[in-house]
């Protein structure tokens, strides 16, 4: 997803947020930049939001991460407009749900301290609260996605069943891209973590340097540097929206090189190291079948994604502050129709 540069001021607005307040117990030095009926998005939220998208990817440019939040916060209200709909234990069944899971995550990290490092190495997140509602809402995004996509049934409600391609379609996918019968060459590449011990015998500075050591003189292979991280993520290529010094050095490095990470706010180091050099590939209509099934698929299924939340928004009152530029355009190209200008009135004083 490609933001357009304009609406890099909503990002650059949004990272002047305060403290986050949780919407369930009131509002108290908020700023409210979008409500959907009454579920209110601050500016804090999407600093939370964006906070959490950076950790999770950090491979993604950070003004990008900035404006997925605003994408993730309206959808997560949504789904739960629509989930509001679907049944009236639901929302309650998932709160109970969340909590029971928030205890045996904490169970299982040994500590409260040892749950909150974790979770905030992972996601970002910096109290027990905040992912607990991460949570809450991944159990009912689930239920709603499974509902929309024909794979979870409910009371009154026809299914909307995601058919696989017919064969016509995947021969003629096959004729008309290029992606499904050639693949260009492309870098294989891994973004390896190191994160600091809870015993302090090595910090991850002191670990990675000898790793890297013993990398250049021969002594382990790059898949024994990759066991050695906390962490891989393996990519091919240059991602869209990824952050400027991978794409940098992916553009022009060669199998066996890496990079450390410029300083973060995340704790720990991070590299990223070349692993394979994948030449060019020639499909066969065989071997094409299963990527373009997939593909088309895949396809079909964020189209009624895309359609379901254009259908709930056509059913809720929407209101985006003024104050932002670009952020009530935005919102309205995303959710696919206008928002009504504002009234001269205080959006709190309507709750």
């Amino acid at each position: 997803m490609k933001i357009p540069h304009i609406l890099l001021v909503i990002g650059a607005l949004l990272c002047f947020s305060p403290l986050v307040i949780s919407q369930e117990y009131g509002i108290a030095d908020e700023i409210v930049i979008i409500k959907i009926n009454n579920h209110l998005i601050t500016s804090a939220d999407s600093a939370k939001e964006a906070r959490r998208l950076f950790h999770q990817n950090p491979l993604i440019d950070q003004d990008t991460s900035n404006i997925l939040a605003i994408n993730n916060l309206v959808r997560q209200a949504l789904t739960l407009q629509a989930a509001a709909k679907l049944g009236a234990p639901l929302l309650a069944h998932y709160h109970s749900q969340a909590e029971e899971f928030v205890l045996k995550e904490i169970e299982r990290a040994g500590s409260r301290k040892n749950f909150l490092l974790e979770k905030n190495d992972e996601l970002g997140m910096r109290d027990r609260e905040e992912f607990r509602d991460y949570i809450y809402y991944s159990f009912v995004h689930h239920h709603v996605m499974g509902v929309v996509a024909g794979n979870q049934p409910t009371a009154g409600n026809g299914l909307r069943t995601i058919l696989s391609p017919s064969p016509a379609k995947i021969r003629r996918a096959y004729k008309e891209r290029q992606e499904f019968r050639m693949a260009p060459a492309v870098l294989k590449w891994s973004y390896l973590r190191f994160y600091p011990k809870s015993n302090g015998a090595q910090t991850p500075e002191q670990i990675v340097d000898k790793a890297l050591a013993d990398l250049d003189d021969g002594s382990i292979s790059l898949q024994e540097l990759i066991d050695l991280a906390d962490n891989a993520i393996p990519n091919v290529g240059k991602p869209e929206d990824t952050a400027t010094w991978i794409v940098d050095f992916v553009s022009s490095a060669s199998a066996g090189e890496y990079i450390i990470a410029p300083s973060t706010s995340i704790r720990g180091v991070a590299i990223v190291v070349i692993t394979e050099n994948v030449p060019v590939q020639e499909y066969t209509f065989e071997e094409a079948q299963p990527i373009i099934i997939k593909r088309l698929t895949n396809e079909k299924k964020s189209q009624v994604i895309d359609d379901f939340y254009a259908e709930t928004a056509a059913m809720v009152d929407f209101w985006v502050t003024d104050d932002i530029p670009g952020l009530k355009g935005f919102v309205s190209q995303m959710i696919g129709r206008d928002i009504p200008a504002n009234m001269p009135v205080k959006i709190l004083e309507e709750l």
